[in-house]
């Protein structure tokens, strides 16, 4: 403010000293007393010159000065105090700089406020989530972190430190090490671990703005009782199909000898009926031991690279003698020769057989069931299982997938079907990281589809 009002001030002064001096040289003559005169008056006029160019200077400086400094003092307070009120001045431009600045700052208070409760929002839902939620940003800061994180694994109000310095979990500080340094090209893929008798499932998801990562968000799920609840349903399944088998086993022993006995066509009638109860209750059993294998994780997982033409037919004499008692063929067909596939050989078995199997009872006799293979894209190569029946409805495509589902329950008890065949292909196709779905053919029937991982030998370099 007193550099403004110093040279508001001094340009008429300054002027004024100008003018006399040339009108004392041009104008007064050079007697004594006209001298003195000349003095005399322009030391008043300079004085009166001086005062209202003070007075002015004066009003013209708080007209400047004055909106500005108090808006100055609400931007250094804003948003504690919020806006109040603003002082005007009756210069147009400095009036058009304040009600500007006037309404973007409460633009921007709106903005604050939208985004503080944004936070308050997300802060209740990450802290309301069952998983334990810590979110660190490429620095290695812990930003967040929510109140369902054990204190096992991390120090509790960990806010604003470097997060090597809180992770108590050797596993779990290995592989946020991994993301935040970089050493990790991709996002890892959800990782089970244990910690002091309790089981944990890790998972990343980062946080991006333009495609780059700002942040990373590290959940945490404590699995403890759906693992203790999967190792009880493995042991009594276990169990309980060793208990079945043994009963089951004589009372198919018993109807067979039975049956070579029987002299009338009506006790051959029932003892037929028996065996054919018998061998779908093992086969139910069977079904049932591997599916929760499966899902428990405790059925081992060995996948190879494997040609799958030559795959395919090692498969056939598997599946023929169940197809031959419907005069059914089965025809293979394979767009590239040179396709592998990296899976696990036995897991691979079941999820073929029970695809195949499902395909014949579904289709009539003397048909063919088909199965092609094709490169859906450089890293996936997709599998279809055809038949020739009368499809699914489309309001059960989604289903056919669960336990026990039939679409028709008469033809599928009929033919022997246990409902849980293609509940273990949907479990074999997930733990190779493909997918299964269904959908029904433009000409009649059902495809069932398999999108599993590819290995394709470059033909190029081969040939070259």
């Amino acid at each position: 403010m007193k550099s403004i009002f110093v040279r508001i001030v001094l340009l008429p002064v300054f002027v004024y000293l100008v003018v006399g001096a040339v009108f004392y040289y041009s104008m007064v003559k050079p007697g004594h007393w006209q001298a003195l005169e000349f003095l005399e008056i322009y030391a008043i006029t300079g004085a009166v010159v001086l005062g209202v160019s003070a007075y002015l200077a004066y009003q013209i400086t708080r007209q400047i000065i004055d909106p500005l400094r108090f808006l100055l003092e609400k931007l250094q307070r804003f948003p504690e105090n919020g806006l109040g009120q603003y002082v005007r001045s009756r210069i147009p431009e400095i009036e058009a700089i304040r009600q500007k600045s006037e309404d973007h700052l409460g633009r921007l208070k709106s903005y604050i406020g939208d985004l503080n409760l944004e936070k308050e929002l997300l802060q209740t839902l990450l802290n309301g989530l069952q998983e334990g939620v810590i979110c660190i940003n490429r620095k290695g800061t812990v930003v967040f972190q929510n109140h369902n994180l054990s204190e096992q694994l991390m120090e509790p109000d960990a806010k604003g430190k470097p997060y090597f310095k809180v992770i108590k979990n050797h596993f779990l500080l290995e592989q946020i090490h991994s993301i935040i340094s970089g050493s990790a090209r991709t996002i890892p893929e959800p990782a089970d671990f244990q910690a002091q008798r309790k089981h944990y499932r890790l998972a990343f998801q980062p946080v991006e703005m333009e495609n780059e990562p700002v942040m990373y968000l590290v959940l945490v799920h404590d699995i403890t009782s759906e693992t203790n609840t999967m190792r009880l349903r493995e042991d009594f399944l276990q169990n309980a199909s060793h208990e079945l088998k043994t009963p089951i086993t004589s009372i198919r022993g018993y109807a067979e000898t039975l049956s070579h006995r029987a002299s009338q066509e009506q006790e051959s009638r029932f003892l037929q009926a028996i065996l054919r109860n018998t061998e779908r209750m093992e086969r139910i059993i069977e079904d049932m031991v591997i599916i929760s294998s499966i899902e428990s994780r405790a059925f081992p997982f060995q996948p190879v690279t494997m040609k799958l033409s030559d795959y395919l037919e090692q498969l056939r004499p598997l599946v023929m003698g169940n197809l031959e008692r419907k005069s059914q063929t089965l025809e293979i067909k394979l767009t590239l020769e040179d396709c592998t596939v990296f899976a696990d050989p036995l897991l691979l078995e079941h999820l073929f057989v029970n695809l195949i199997a499902n395909a014949s009872r579904h289709s009539p006799e003397g048909t063919a069931i088909e199965v092609w293979g094709e490169p859906e894209s450089e890293n996936h190569v997709l599998l279809t299982v055809a038949d020739r029946g009368p499809g699914i409805p489309p309001d059960l495509v989604e289903k056919v997938f669960e336990r026990f589902f039939r679409a028709d329950r008469n033809r599928s008890r009929s033919e022997g079907g246990t409902g849980l065949g293609l509940s273990i292909v949907r479990q074999i196709t997930r733990i190779h990281g493909g997918k299964a779905w269904a959908e029904n053919r433009p000409a009649g029937g059902a495809a069932f589809r398999i999108r599993l991982p590819i290995r394709v030998r470059n033909l190029a370099s081969t040939s070259a």
